[in-house]
């Protein structure tokens, strides 16, 4: 501890070590936030792909219900789906657990 003490009273030393400190948190920052990008559900890659099957019969599993019925329009912060019973439902994206296609129709 001796040591630590007189580096710390050196100020120039003590600038650097601030500066050094706070590179180090600024790469981490920057290395959540791209993590937390790429982990972010839809990405724009998972939206365009999705998009392309609108008008196609599918179930949205959230943690609480399945909702079947027909994709409307695909969101970046939710889906649009028409249910069985002809309503217009939006289903928030960080709901969703999974979604499933109807085999039969995207066979043709």
């Amino acid at each position: 501890m001796g040591i630590l003490n007189m580096l710390f009273k050196r100020p120039k030393l003590k600038l650097r070590l601030l500066q050094a400190s706070l590179e180090l948190l600024e790469l981490r920052v920057d290395h959540l936030e791209h993590l937390l990008a790429s982990a972010t559900f839809p990405d724009s890659e998972t939206t365009e792909r999705l998009g392309k099957f609108v008008g196609q019969q599918l179930s949205i599993q959230t943690n609480t219900i399945k909702i079947p019925g027909k994709l409307i329009a695909v969101h970046s912060d939710n889906f649009e789906i028409c249910d069985l019973n002809g309503r217009l439902v939006f289903i928030p994206a960080t709901k969703i657990i999974s979604v499933t296609f109807d085999n039969k129709q995207l066979q043709h």
